[in-house]
């Protein structure tokens, strides 16, 4: 059956995809509350109607302001169910061809591709309102809220959540996007996409032929750290779920080193779209739903994880790796004796702390420094084991600069815990072979020109 799906997924149809973004787009900016994301929703349900799907349009209503989701669902064979959407609203004055018609273009072509095979597990594909709701200053993501909270008992049935978010765009790289947002039902915890979602996303997509990135084409074992130390500004209609305890995450083809730059504005129009980006995406998206549908239906939060070449590590893996990289530093240590092994071991101590708080952010701030300088204990190896250190927070620093953060998740005792590990590491270690220098407690020399004992 995934065989026969993904040889199907190859077929998905990018130009009729972008058809219905320039549909959509046709209707002019569509914030939240507007005639025009009614007339979206009209336009939406009608195309997924046609793949066979069960249709309706659901009213809602949040903060005195209403919407309208558009629910397609293609029955399978069991009641537990996958949730594939987009968003049909845009930011006051945009056009919002790409952010985000060509996510629901997508949607609607993959309910078209996913409509012709047999389902194990129930789709659902999702249209959302009001996930613009940030200009309005009252809430986020108004119409997959209203969505989540009217799921009810149904709740117990959902797998997973992808969210189809900015897409189509030639320059653009598609890759997931597993942002760290607050947890409200945890205060003091990330709520972030579970490592079996991640690895089902990854893999699904890679195994449809358009293997997805984490984050960004060039930055990802980076922006995996990143996420989980600094409060990312952007966010897309999986926080609805994650803040709701259910798994989700979203995909997109804007990254952080390349970032559509029509974003938000009355620019962002269907010529800037591209039909086999859209394949791309929409290839992607529907092995991944394929994917998600094999998974159990679990709430494990599974929030420590790190992707590396398409694959995903959790946490116990993690941990292995992280307390194995401490080792080299602490046998030099202890070789050297004295004040290395004070410095090498209080330092392991700390990062053993702060990787239980934090355990991502902890292997590339203070682990993996503590490697560096442990195997090459030259006069330079310090200066290199800093590097994954300062550049964290030089991307940090350029999305502040660029208003893609707001500040960060790590606390005071954690950025103190870090910083005195990494001061830690500035006590010298000698090379193999060396000694470290000792105080003499012999005799004192003699000043010259005294006789020497007979």
């Amino acid at each position: 059956m995934i065989a026969a799906a993904l040889l199907l997924a190859a077929g998905f149809d990018g130009a009729a995809a972008l058809r219905h973004a320039s549909a959509l787009s046709a209707l002019g900016p569509r914030p939240w509350g507007s005639p025009r994301t009614q007339a979206a929703a009209a336009y939406i349900a009608s195309q997924l109607r046609t793949t066979g799907a069960d249709v309706r349009i659901e009213a809602f209503e949040s903060h005195g302001i209403r919407g309208a989701n558009v629910i397609a669902t293609l029955a399978g064979d069991s009641p537990e169910f996958v949730v594939v959407g987009a968003h049909h609203d845009t930011a006051p004055g945009a056009t919002g061809a790409y952010d985000d018609a060509a996510g629901v273009g997508v949607v609607i072509e993959a309910a078209r591709v996913l409509a012709a095979m047999p389902r194990p597990r129930t789709i659902v594909l999702a249209s959302w309102d009001g996930e613009e709701a940030w200009s309005t200053g009252k809430t986020t993501t108004a119409g997959s809220r209203a969505y989540v909270k009217g799921l009810e008992a149904a709740s117990r049935d959902l797998v997973a959540a992808l969210a189809v978010e900015m897409c189509g765009w030639r320059e653009g790289t598609p890759v997931v996007h597993p942002i760290a947002y607050a947890d409200p039902l945890r205060p003091g915890r990330l709520a972030i996409a579970p490592a079996r979602v991640m690895r089902a996303v990854l893999g699904g997509s890679r195994r449809a032929g358009i293997g997805l990135g984490v984050g960004d084409p060039f930055l990802s074992w980076l922006y995996q750290p990143a996420v989980r130390t600094f409060r990312v500004r952007l966010y897309g209609d999986d926080l609805s779920f994650l803040q709701s305890g259910l798994p989700a995450t979203f995909t997109s083809d804007s990254t952080f080193t390349r970032f559509y730059p029509w974003y938000h504005k009355p620019t962002d129009t269907p010529d800037k779209l591209d039909a086999e980006a859209l394949a791309r995406m929409g290839t992607a998206v529907v092995g991944a739903a394929l994917a998600l549908a094999a998974l159990p239906a679990t709430r494990v939060a599974e929030r420590d994880w790190f992707a590396a070449f398409g694959y995903v590590a959790g946490a116990p893996v993690l941990w292995v790796a992280g307390i194995a990289t401490l080792i080299p530093g602490l046998l030099a240590g202890y070789r050297a004796g004295g004040p290395p092994f004070v410095a090498r071991g209080v330092s392991a101590l700390l990062a053993a702390g702060l990787m239980w708080r934090h355990l991502v952010p902890a292997l590339w701030v203070l682990v993996l420094p503590a490697l560096i300088s442990g195997v090459i204990r030259r006069r330079w190896g310090i200066f290199a084991a800093m590097l994954p250190p300062l550049s964290l927070a030089a991307l940090g620093a350029t999305a502040w600069a660029r208003g893609m953060v707001t500040g960060v998740w790590l606390g005071v005792l954690d950025a103190a815990m870090a910083l005195a590990g990494l001061a830690l590491l500035f006590v010298p270690v000698p090379a193999a072979g060396a000694a470290y220098p000792r105080k003499s407690h012999g005799s004192p020399r003699r000043p010259p020109g005294l006789p020497g004992k007979r």
